[in-house]
């Protein structure tokens, strides 16, 4: 198993790497497709990097891979996505930072006939003609799931915090949401719903607060993983490692925590399959073929029962990925 991580993490930091600085190109040929990713300052985001760079690859296109230095900058993402309709993209994939605010910047782009293929998280609902497809997870449903594994682990009168991401991201509302729903039907008690902006570093302040004022908590959910991670450091610091920690996407780190008996669990989803179905997507498209306007991506609740499984699937999926020397 130990071998196992150590493919795992080398795999990701052979994407990191060939991508730190200037963005990433999978072939000099092709029709030219830019992924503009909500980051790319984590593993779940070199992931969806994996895919788009393995679907350039295969099918014959030239894509190039960017976002911007976090999830909160979203006049960087807009910055980005406007120098590519300008410098001739055919078509692009992104996962929105802020839907709304990237509604004009999407209408530059229809206007000018270049299709956008949407991952992970959906722009708004009433700008949905702007977009070909949503490639993604039902986050509100995967929430929903999320809360009824919680409840294996509470019971009624039980106090749980949520650790959310920036504000403003539809994304992390469905995701805080969907689960908070579930437990406060059952009897638990959400007694927090606080932002971290799907940072680690932030996480751990916001969870501490959380332990001061609700000393009483029996679990924490972070609606992604780097604020799961950050808030376990929090409770570890604090002497409160019996605080069950749930967090949302799967990452290589979560899951190292996991077999380690430190986060209880993620809910994963399939970054690599988001990036390939988003290029295949562009590529129907510009040749006239019927593209689906949802693409559902499935997920799957990983906790110590099957991490061993779920990691060895996601190395053979980073290693089919990975750029052939």
């Amino acid at each position: 198993m130990k071998r196992a991580i150590v493919v795992l993490a080398a795999a990701l930091a052979a994407l990191a790497l060939a991508g730190c600085g200037a963005p990433k190109k999978a072939e000099k040929g092709g029709t030219k497709i830019t992924a503009v990713l909500m980051a790319l300052n984590s593993d779940y985001w070199h992931m969806v990097e994996a895919g788009c760079l393995k679907g350039g690859r295969e099918l014959g296109a030239n894509v190039v891979v960017m976002g911007p230095t976090s999830e909160s900058d979203v006049t960087g993402q807009i910055a980005m996505i406007e120098d590519q309709i300008t410098s001739g993209a055919k078509g692009i994939i992104l996962a929105p930072t802020e839907p709304k605010a990237l509604i004009p910047v999407l209408t530059k782009a229809r206007e000018k006939k270049i299709p956008v293929a949407i991952v992970d998280a959906d722009i708004d609902a009433s700008a949905k003609e702007l977009r070909l497809t949503f490639i993604g997870t039902s986050e509100l449903a995967a929430a929903r799931e999320v809360g009824r594994y919680l409840l294996t682990k509470l019971k009624a009168g039980d106090q749980v915090g949520i650790i959310r991401g920036l504000a403003g991201s539809p994304n992390h509302t469905w995701r805080t949401d969907g689960c908070r729903e579930v437990l406060e039907a059952a009897g638990v008690k959400v007694v927090s719903v606080q932002p971290a902006d799907s940072e680690r570093g932030k996480a751990v302040g916001v969870a501490e607060n959380m332990l001061e004022a609700y000393p009483k908590i029996a679990a924490i959910y972070a609606t992604n993983d780097e604020m799961a991670l950050g808030a376990y450091q929090a409770c570890e610091g604090r002497k409160r490692t019996e605080i069950f920690i749930v967090g949302f996407d799967g990452s290589p780190d979560a899951l190292k925590s996991i077999k380690a008996g430190k986060l209880g669990a993620s809910l994963a989803q399939k970054p690599i399959d988001m990036g390939y179905k988003g290029v295949e997507a562009i590529l129907k498209s510009l040749k006239g073929e019927q593209v689906e306007a949802l693409i559902e991506s499935p997920v799957e609740i990983v906790d110590k029962s099957n991490v061993e499984a779920f990691e060895a699937k996601l190395n053979a999926e980073l290693a089919a990925a990975a750029p052939k020397k």
